[in-house]
């Protein structure tokens, strides 16, 4: 990928990270078995409560509940999604709430649609890698201005604003040539010092994702056992998050084994010349309820 396309890319991540984690939280509504999708098993909506103390939600609120389900995408068709979430609006909400809250979820959605045109049409306009990102995250700001309210825009965007800017006069920073290595680090600390503690908090966590899943990578590299790993992920984020991380681990195996079975399979019965087609599709079939579970089966389009 060429330096604009990673550049773009980062501050699309940024704008639309998903609203979900391995860690738990203390106002968060879990999911039940019988989930909308595998990969949102033992997870929750961050920050989400039960019910709406006050009959409504929020900007950030509906944006972490929109992002949950929209990250199911290749599980679940769009149309689907989109259901779910009118559904799941429509539960919580009524009212002048839900209609707010729907015409809030059409223009995010064409703000996420704007995002990825812009994302695919941009062109480096300065050699300088700080200048480019300034530039994108100028145009990321004019395309949130689009759709959302000065109020949305301050309680969607307020904080990864200060993280954006954070990171570009980092970069600034670090690629000074008139500075020494002891003035650098001076320069950084003093950035650091200058955000609020919840924001230190936030990038904290931040970094102590990317750290984790660097160092998992590592450990792998090296022949890591998974004793090693799930003491390496206690001792980096905790013991019970360890355990979630644990156990995303073991249905991603237990779905790639049932997954590499069925395509045997599935091999086996297309070379079998006694079946006429109407048998195959109808032992095709079988097989997969044999396999996988109705949620499951969803995900096998991705593969057929």
């Amino acid at each position: 990928m060429r330096l604009q396309g990673k550049v773009w890319l980062l501050l699309v991540l940024a704008a639309s990270a998903g609203a979900y984690w391995w860690q738990s939280g203390s106002a968060e509504q879990p999911v039940a078995e019988g989930v909308f999708a595998p990969s949102l098993r033992q997870t929750s909506v961050d920050g989400l409560p039960p019910a709406p103390v006050s009959g409504k939600m929020d900007a950030k609120q509906l944006k972490a509940l929109f992002d949950y389900y929209l990250a199911t995408q290749g599980e679940r068709t769009f149309p689907e999604i989109r259901q779910e979430i009118e559904k799941q609006l429509a539960a919580r909400l009524s009212g002048k709430a839900l209609q707010d809250a729907q015409d809030f979820f059409h223009r995010y959605l064409a703000y996420l649609n704007d995002l990825g045109q812009a994302g695919k049409t941009i062109s480096p306009v300065s050699a300088d890698v700080v200048s480019q990102m300034s530039q994108r995250l100028q145009l990321l700001r004019q395309i949130r201005a689009r759709h959302f309210t000065p109020l949305e825009l301050k309680q969607l965007f307020a904080s990864s604003d200060v993280m954006d800017e954070l990171v570009l006069q980092r970069m600034a920073i670090q690629r000074r040539q008139d500075l020494s290595e002891a003035e650098k680090r001076r320069q950084l600390d003093a950035l650091e010092q200058s955000l609020q503690p919840e924001q230190r908090a936030a990038r904290q966590q931040t970094i102590q994702h990317i750290a984790l899943a660097d160092a998992e990578r590592n450990l792998r590299k090296q022949g890591g056992t998974p004793e090693q790993l799930q003491a390496l992920r206690a001792g980096m984020v905790g013991a019970e998050a360890a355990q979630r991380l644990a156990a995303v681990d073991a249905e991603a195996v237990a779905w790639q084994t049932k997954l590499q079975q069925w395509k045997q399979e599935r091999e086996q019965l297309a070379k079998d010349e006694a079946l006429s087609g109407p048998q195959r599709q109808q032992a095709l079939q079988v097989l997969e309820q044999k396999l996988f579970s109705e949620n499951e089966r969803k995900r096998l389009l991705a593969y057929q």
